[in-house]
């Protein structure tokens, strides 16, 4: 009677041990009884038995045995099947998250599958399709690029999958399903679509969003189309900064210029609505380009939803991260991504530390008829501009360090410094230094303390005194026209509307080192009373600092009624 051979897993492929007594077949040679594979000769056959089934089944060692080059040990030469083929495809899509350390362990693990079938990166198309696709030998060559033991030559595979899957409008999941054989793969020729004539594609974003929204100045549809560059070159700036699109009613264009973007955005990823585990989900992995409709859904004011706006705020800069206690352990999301908000003017516009991180635009119903926006049926000309971008992404230099208008500082010129770059690459950057120096004096530091110094140097500069008492200061403040003091919500934005208090202008003014002081009239008389207040030498200094200096004076129209106490201060 036969005694089969005994079958164990060895590194993922079945390997044929001699037991100690053994009855070979009769035409065959008898292997040594010592247990070691090598006596194992290419011609024999023996008897196994695999996972421990009872059945027999006899093998030619010719067919299925091959030497390892390490140990000398010969193994079954595994058939690569359905079943390897499907996990390969999802290792494949593994490899092409954004999120590094999920790659890299996607390239292992491929990487290991391939030895134990003696393949290597080049046979990784085949493989998946079964033989069935070839594709060009460009892809090709970068797809085996991905398993390069040099990181720039993998860095440079994916660099052109990814301008083949933008030029398409596909992603990562729609490679692997033509490489699989699950949808057509006739798009991953890339000589199928030649280039075109290249056309400043600044210029034609401008001339689109003016056939099909309203925006109030030119320099307002200047900064949008920069934006829209921006976003297929964010990662090489250290600040992305965040759109709000604002209208003082429905009907403005708000979605329309949205729906427009996500067809002009690289990766975008639109939304009514969101929670915060979704966007850091969503943004580690795919990192897109976020595109909120109805961002007043978010009640972005309200302390509840803090993790929103904390994501919102840390992805503003490379390296945001937020953490999260998952299973007991702590994971870290990376949440940098380029952030357009559409909400309406009517709820006071998002939180501070948020609008400080933007551009806001304020949408307008046009007077003029617009062109309509089919989005299941988009212009083609949405099209055309988008390929124009891509092929302006592939070889552009930007100058990190673009030149500042004078006076442009701090957030601000963290904000317009990408968009300057681009400007500057195009031959546009006078229309947007002009576009920047527009938006800092139309909605200045959006830091609420600093718009409180920059309301009482107008104040101050109104009335003409060198004092005023805290109370007569804050009555102006809160006349002045087109301010917040009478609906003041805090510091960070979080409180109910209400006027400005006298506790909350001292505290504010607190944290520049200025505390009010025991002030007299200027022409002092045996009945005068003091008061306490501020005299304007105490803010010289603190404006220079924090106020920009645009050389305009506040006129006494900006203040309905300059109130004086009684006294005089």
């Amino acid at each position: 009677m036969l005694q089969p051979f005994q079958a164990f897993t060895d590194n993922s492929a079945l390997a044929i041990r001699a037991p100690a007594a053994i009855c070979a077949p009769p035409q065959t040679a008898a292997a040594k009884p010592n247990g070691n594979t090598r006596n194992l000769r290419p011609g024999q056959a023996g008897v196994i038995t695999c996972g421990g089934s009872n059945r027999l089944q006899v093998f030619s060692i010719a067919r299925l045995c091959r030497r390892d080059a390490m140990t000398g040990h010969r193994t079954i030469a595994r058939r690569f099947d359905a079943r390897e083929r499907e996990r390969l495809g999802k290792l494949f899509r593994q490899l092409g998250t954004d999120n590094i350390h999920e790659a890299e362990a996607a390239r292992g693990r491929i990487a290991s599958l391939l030895r134990q079938f003696d393949k290597a990166w080049t046979d990784l198309v085949k493989l998946l399709s079964d033989g069935k696709l070839v594709v060009h030998p460009e892809l090709a060559g970068d797809i085996a690029g991905l398993g390069d033991p040099n990181s720039d030559r993998r860095a440079n595979g994916r660099r052109s999958i990814a301008e083949l899957l933008a030029r398409h409008r596909k992603s990562w999941n729609d490679l692997a399903d033509a490489l699989c054989g699950i949808t057509s793969a006739r798009w991953l020729d890339p000589s199928a679509t030649p280039d075109p004539e290249r056309v400043n594609p600044l210029a034609l974003i401008v001339h689109l969003l003016e056939e099909y929204v309203a925006l109030r100045t030119p320099h307002e549809y200047v900064a949008v189309a920069l934006w829209i560059l921006h976003s297929h070159v964010h990662d090489r700036f250290m600040v992305t900064p965040r759109l709000a699109l604002r209208s003082p009613v429905a009907g403005c264009g708000k979605t329309v210029l949205i729906d427009i973007l996500a067809r002009l955005t690289a990766r975008p990823a639109k939304f009514d609505s969101i929670t915060a585990a979704a966007i850091y989900h969503l943004i580690d992995e795919a990192h897109p380009r976020l595109l909120i409709d109805e961002a007043d859904n978010l009640v972005l004011g309200l302390q509840a939803n803090g993790k929103i706006r904390a994501v919102f705020n840390s992805g503003h800069r490379v390296g945001g991260t937020v953490a999260i206690r998952d299973h007991g352990e702590t994971r870290k999301f990376l949440v940098f991504a380029p952030l357009a908000l559409a909400l309406p003017d009517a709820i006071g516009g998002p939180p501070r530390t948020l609008n400080s991180r933007c551009i806001t635009l304020v949408l307008q119903r046009s007077q003029r008829e617009l062109r309509r926006l089919d989005t299941n049926h988009p212009d083609p000309a949405l099209d055309v501009v988008y390929r124009q971008i891509l092929m302006w992404r592939r070889d552009v230099a930007l100058d990190p360090e673009p030149a500042m208008p004078v006076g442009m500082r701090n957030r601000l010129a963290d904000n317009w410094r990408p968009l300057l770059a681009i400007a500057d690459a195009l031959d546009w950057g006078e229309q947007a230094r002009e576009a920047m120096t527009a938006f800092a004096h139309a909605f200045q530091d959006a830091d609420v303390r600093i718009l409180l110094l920059i309301d009482i140097r107008a104040v101050f500069n109104a009335c003409g005194l060198d004092r005023m008492s805290s109370k007569s200061l804050l009555d102006a403040l809160h006349d002045l026209v087109d301010s917040d003091w009478t609906e003041f919500r805090g510091i960070r934005g979080e409180q109910s509307p209400h006027k400005l208090k006298g506790s909350e202008l001292a505290a504010m003014l607190r944290e520049f080192g200025i505390r009010p002081r025991t002030i007299w009239p200027p022409n002092r008389t045996t009945k005068s009373r003091s008061a306490k207040g501020y005299r304007r030498a105490m803010f010289e200094e603190v404006w220079r600092t924090y106020c920009a200096d645009d050389g305009t004076a506040a006129h006494a129209s900006n203040i309905r009624s300059l109130r004086v106490a009684g006294d005089g201060t």
